[in-house]
């Protein structure tokens, strides 16, 4: 088989590669530990993180109904997530301002560009944006009465990304809570051996080439 011949056979078989869709990996929802499982009030948030504040505390810090007020007036306890908050006092009090709390995940190994995220946030004040990777993605969320939904199907990056939920505050409690899933492809590892071997073929024709 001529050089020509086998560049044309790898670009086919790239082309072919076919995708399997997984759940991504390290894309917690708030409150939770390592196995989503969600965490006791007043633990510490381990997978989010406060990384702007009007001022004071930038920890944070689990609400769950043991916690009493605010919880009550914001939705109570499921068994996916919890509110988190800066830790600041048990009413998670915080100045007026913008809060952004930030998740890291990555997608080395998936296609990023098969990536998409969706969930249900509620914020306590008004939600004004969750950020991919420093770029808004145009969701809001109404307050800390109910979920808003929200989507996400571009703007994934190879590698490390990191996702921003931007919270107002007027005064008093505040807060967040995020449920989410995350799907990427994934190539099937029996085509990319095929791949592979055809690539490996395509590098050994142009040695001899040359």
């Amino acid at each position: 088989m001529n050089f020509h011949r086998l560049t044309v056979v790898a670009a086919a078989l790239l082309a072919a590669t076919s995708a399997q869709a997984a759940v991504i990996s390290g894309l917690y929802n708030t409150g939770v530990n390592n196995t989503g499982t969600p965490l006791s009030n007043f633990s510490s948030e381990l997978h989010y993180t406060l990384v702007s504040v009007p001022s004071g505390t930038t920890s944070v810090r689990v609400a769950t109904s043991a916690n009493a007020f605010p919880i009550g007036p914001w939705i109570g306890d499921d068994a996916v997530s919890a509110w988190i908050g800066p830790n600041s006092d048990s009413q998670l009090d915080g100045p007026v301002g913008t809060y952004d709390y930030r998740v890291t995940f990555s997608l080395a190994g998936y296609n990023a560009a098969t990536a998409a995220i969706a969930g249900l946030w509620a914020t306590d004040d008004a939600g004004s944006g969750i950020l991919l990777n420093g770029v808004s993605t145009g969701n809001t969320a109404g307050g800390f009465s109910s979920f808003s939904a929200f989507s996400i199907s571009s703007g994934f990056v190879a590698g490390t990304n990191t996702l921003d939920f931007l919270v107002g505050n007027a005064g008093g409690p505040t807060g967040l809570r995020v449920e989410m899933t995350g799907t990427a492809a994934l190539p099937e590892p029996a085509t990319m051996a095929i791949l592979g071997l055809g690539l490996a073929g395509l590098g050994l024709a142009r040695r001899k080439r040359a």
